[in-house]
């Protein structure tokens, strides 16, 4: 674990980013604590924080978008894009009734490298289906980050499924000393 690392989960920790109680969380699962990642990408430090150490971590040469799902990574892809200076895409759950009816917004071209970033994974399907989103529409995935992963699946489903996901932190690291 590098400097960056370490400071990022400081980070968290302060912002009391991981909540105990009984919690619903998205994939359906019941758990014991809950990954605040909203209250964290609102925070601009920690925003920065994320966007130092993925945009290290970026080949530029195979690198033409950077990309998230709507609406928790978007802060961090956003922040990534500003920093590192590399156009993104911001992917939808689901096609919009109205305007473009695009399920990918932003300019993604045939053969575009795409940095994929999520905020918090527990199975990773939402990711799987963003990967699908990009793939269908002609991007290749370059690589695939997350902030925080719940260490409940996401890192075997990516792997099941071809892809390397790169926790910047894992949920153990922020229950530690908590």
């Amino acid at each position: 674990m590098n400097k960056g690392q370490k400071h990022l989960i400081e980070l968290l920790k302060e912002n009391k980013v991981v909540k105990f109680g009984n919690f619903k969380l998205s994939s359906g699962r019941e758990s014991h604590y809950y990954v605040d990642m909203k209250k964290a990408v609102t925070d601009p430090l920690i925003l920065s924080d994320v966007a130092k150490i993925i945009s290290e971590r970026i080949d530029r040469r195979v690198t033409d978008k950077i990309a998230g799902p709507a609406l928790g990574a978007i802060p961090l892809v956003t922040a990534v894009s500003l920093r590192s200076e590399i156009p993104m895409l911001m992917i939808r759950k689901a096609k919009k009734g109205y305007g473009t009816s695009e399920l990918i917004e932003g300019d993604l071209q045939e053969g575009d490298g795409v940095v994929l970033i999520e905020d918090v994974t527990t199975t990773g399907n939402s990711l799987l289906k963003a990967i699908q989103a990009v793939k269908d529409n002609g991007g290749n995935i370059e690589r695939v980050f997350v902030v925080v992963d719940r260490a409940e699946g996401a890192l075997e489903n990516l792997k099941k499924n071809g892809f390397t996901l790169e926790p910047l932190v894992s949920v153990k690291d922020l229950k530690k000393h908590n």
